[in-house]
């Protein structure tokens, strides 16, 4: 895939952002919408802060989860918590259609399935635009952790993990929607993810994020993350 080296983190996440605000304003030329996924973590809250000041119209762009921690409303451990942080005060707020996963339905299976019906409405059944991606230290991607049964889910494009991950059980996209995406964006930043890069750029299978497909898709990286 194509990738971009920045010296820094924040310099990721301003590179980002621009890309972000090209893909959208291009997009909406000549289509009515532009649908994206967002995961979490501090360089793309960064972006989003960055994103945030860029003069789009909002009300035409539908956000949607990769994945999501089955926790409070408000709680810290929420990404959707850390996204209304990061856009705090900007027209982001009241323009932006938002839509989290239902990570407190009483029925998970059911939310899950809510969820991917709501996304197939917003996107008239086109599909995202773009997701972006993460990489954790341990080659997870969105909440495709290692161990987990989630990896092996092919019938259904929303999956809870099986298991507890970091205290959490989490909500996500899983491999068929990831590889579907017209485009994908990874934005990968830290020294602790050097050894993941690497197996990331070689497809390695043994790591979660080693089977998204790298068609289509761009890595943003930061000179710490790709050192070693």
């Amino acid at each position: 895939m194509k990738t971009e080296l920045f010296p820094t983190a924040d310099q990721v996440a301003a590179g980002a952002a621009a890309y972000l605000e090209h893909q959208i304003r291009e997009t909406l030329a000549h289509q009515p919408s532009y649908s994206l996924a967002i995961s979490g973590g501090r360089t793309p809250w960064e972006m989003l802060k960055i994103l945030s000041k860029a003069d789009l119209p909002w009300q035409r762009v539908n956000l949607f989860q990769v994945d999501e921690r089955v926790a409070p409303d408000g709680h810290a451990d929420r990404n959707l918590t850390q996204l209304f942080q990061a856009i705090a005060g900007t027209p982001m707020v009241t323009q932006l259609r938002i839509f989290p996963m239902p990570v407190l339905a009483e029925d998970l299976e059911e939310g899950c399935r809510e969820y991917i019906k709501v996304l197939d409405e917003v996107t008239e059944g086109k599909g995202l635009d773009l997701i972006h991606l993460g990489l954790g230290s341990d080659g997870h991607t969105a909440s495709l952790v290692p161990g987990d049964g989630v990896l092996e889910v092919q019938d259904r494009l929303v999956a809870c993990t099986q298991n507890l991950y970091q205290g959490r059980i989490r909500m996500t996209l899983t491999y068929p929607l990831l590889n579907s995406a017209k485009q994908l964006l990874w934005i990968v930043t830290g020294s602790e993810k050097q050894e993941m890069i690497q197996r990331l750029l070689q497809q390695d299978p043994s790591i979660p994020a080693g089977s998204i497909r790298q068609e289509n898709a761009l890595l943003m990286v930061d000179q710490a993350a790709m050192e070693g």
